[in-house]
């Protein structure tokens, strides 16, 4: 409600006496006080009312001013039912800039809080009123498929939010304005994902420094590790009534968009189960049929990537390893990702060769980079990723895929909580040991080793360690005993027990690439 629309209502008879070109500020309280100093009981944007008790010399008319104008008061009512406004008092409101409003003495301080409580309740309602109709359409437009970014930035708009949805490796998905920086958002997704707990506030790195509202966007199937941030400006514990509906609005549209997201990818993925298969018995005008159902990633002229991922152990989440590589590649429109604990998506990448190449060494950057964020959420699960050369056509996926989980057997030989390896990378031995199936691997290095570690576990010695130390000193004598510290001699020893129990000579140069490899697998 504003002042001038208080001052119209005739039954009142109210008046300026000072300030009336401020008439067009907005009251939203009306309070009643007699204290020389009530500053303490203010909120602001309040309509004071007094009666002038508080009054005993001139000089309290300043000290009373300063007091509400200092707490954000909007406007002074006094009551003139025991006298006239002093001068002193119409001096200091003008001093403070506050409007002073002369209430008669046939009007009562209780029908100006009445006229004031009606007017804001029927702004309220009607509020309440506009707030349900813009969001049903807002929420119609994005059940029909409304271009997100639009419908949220208008939305935050309209409710006076600054607001914005990161993804959970902190990739821009809509702003009320500017997309936060991509420091902000990286930091804000990898501080949810070990900080479970929602809403929190935080504020941002220094170089930013607002305070920010971290909400979850929960979906039915919604995880941590592919899901989507609220993020709006201030801080939750503060906002009013109409701040946390506004927000909540916002919530719900980012959750309607999200779940017909998750719908279409998994529609997807079911699409194309069939194409690992299709591949593999080399039937390219199938998988050609099969992509182009899905969008530019099968009709587009330009390269593609084909990127092959695992989660170890296998999420119990249904779905999972595919929803993380979604988030992964999801910046590549035409990506298409399928399967599940073994998951394949085929990445576009545009232009000639030679750029298709550098654009594949940037989808790698940008997974390796987006993969890192999403660490602090892989306490239970490792990440493996492995990447393929670019390739211009259909036929020459198989041979890509082929690749790209040669690669990812790398990355899961490699450890860490994330790793990712691009198949130019694969150029030594570890080619051969991710190409190699696990149980071969498995049966190969108990065969070589299994004597040394069984040795090593009854009689507490340190032959593994001895013969690592001597195939990475090259068969060094001196070098390695140095390195160990133990005298030549204890060396010689040791590794003649190494060759006793393993069969092998480690003269031999075919013999220690044999265990050479066997250690390498147990790595």
């Amino acid at each position: 409600m504003r002042i001038s629309e208080l001052i119209a209502v005739k039954r009142l008879h109210l008046r300026f006496l000072t300030g009336a070109e401020h008439a067009h500020r907005v009251l939203r309280w009306a309070y009643t006080t007699d204290l020389l100093e009530p500053a303490r009981y203010l909120r602001g944007g309040e309509f004071v009312l007094t009666g002038m008790m508080w009054r005993t010399r001139p000089e309290d008319s300043e000290t009373f001013v300063s007091s509400i104008a200092g707490a954000g008061a909007v406007a002074l009512g006094v009551g003139t039912a025991l006298g006239e406004v002093p001068p002193d008092l119409v001096e200091a409101c003008r001093a403070h800039d506050l409007p002073l409003v002369e209430v008669p003495p046939e009007t009562s301080f209780g029908a100006v809080t009445e006229e004031v409580l009606r007017a804001l309740t029927q702004q309220r309602f009607s509020s309440i009123a506009e707030t349900r109709d813009r969001h049903r359409r807002l929420i119609a437009e994005v059940a029909s498929g409304a271009d997100l970014p639009r419908t949220f930035a208008e939305a935050a708009g309209q409710a006076g939010l600054t607001a914005w949805i990161v993804s959970s490796s902190g990739r821009h998905v809509a702003a009320s304005g500017e997309p936060l920086p991509q420091d902000g958002r990286e930091w804000i997704a990898a501080r949810a994902l070990t900080r479970p707990s929602f809403p929190h506030t935080v504020r941002l790195p220094e170089e930013d420094g607002r305070t920010v509202t971290v909400l979850p966007v929960q979906t039915k199937d919604s995880h941590p590790l592919a899901s989507w941030l609220l993020v709006c400006e201030g801080d939750h514990t503060t906002w009013s009534e109409e701040v946390h509906e506004s927000v909540a609005e916002l919530a719900s549209i980012a959750v309607l968009a999200r779940s017909r997201i998750e719908e279409r990818a998994l529609t997807g993925a079911r699409h194309l189960e069939g194409l690992p298969r299709l591949l593999a018995a080399q039937r390219f005008d199938e998988v050609t049929e099969l992509m182009r159902g899905t969008g530019p990633a099968g009709g587009g002229e330009g390269g593609h990537v084909v990127v092959s991922a695992v989660m170890l152990p296998e999420p119990r989440v249904p779905d999972l390893t595919r929803r993380v590589v979604a988030e992964l590649v999801a910046d590549h429109p035409g990506a298409v990702v399928t399967g599940d604990e073994d998951t394949l998506a085929v990445v576009p990448v545009d232009g000639p060769e030679t750029d298709a190449r550098a654009r594949a060494e940037e989808v790698r950057a940008e997974l390796l980079h987006r993969a890192r964020v999403l660490e602090g959420g892989l306490l239970d699960h490792r990440l493996a990723v492995g990447l393929s050369s670019a390739v211009r056509d259909v036929p020459e996926l198989r041979g890509a895929t082929v690749e790209a989980r040669h690669a990812r057997r790398l990355a899961e030989l490699r450890g860490g909580r994330s790793r990712v390896i691009a198949g130019a990378e694969i150029d030594s031995h570890e080619l051969l040991l991710a190409s190699v199936p696990e149980e071969v691997q498995s049966s190969y290095r108990e065969r070589l080793l299994g004597p040394l570690l069984a040795y090593d576990r009854d009689h507490r010695s340190e032959l593994v360690e001895t013969l690592e130390q001597f195939l990475a000193h090259s068969g060094s004598w001196q070098r390695c005993a140095a390195a160990m510290h133990v005298h030549v001699n204890t060396l010689r020893y040791r590794i003649g027990r190494v060759e006793d129990l393993t069969g092998r000579d480690l003269s031999s140069l075919e013999h220690r690439v044999d265990l050479f490899l066997a250690l390498k697998l147990r790595d």
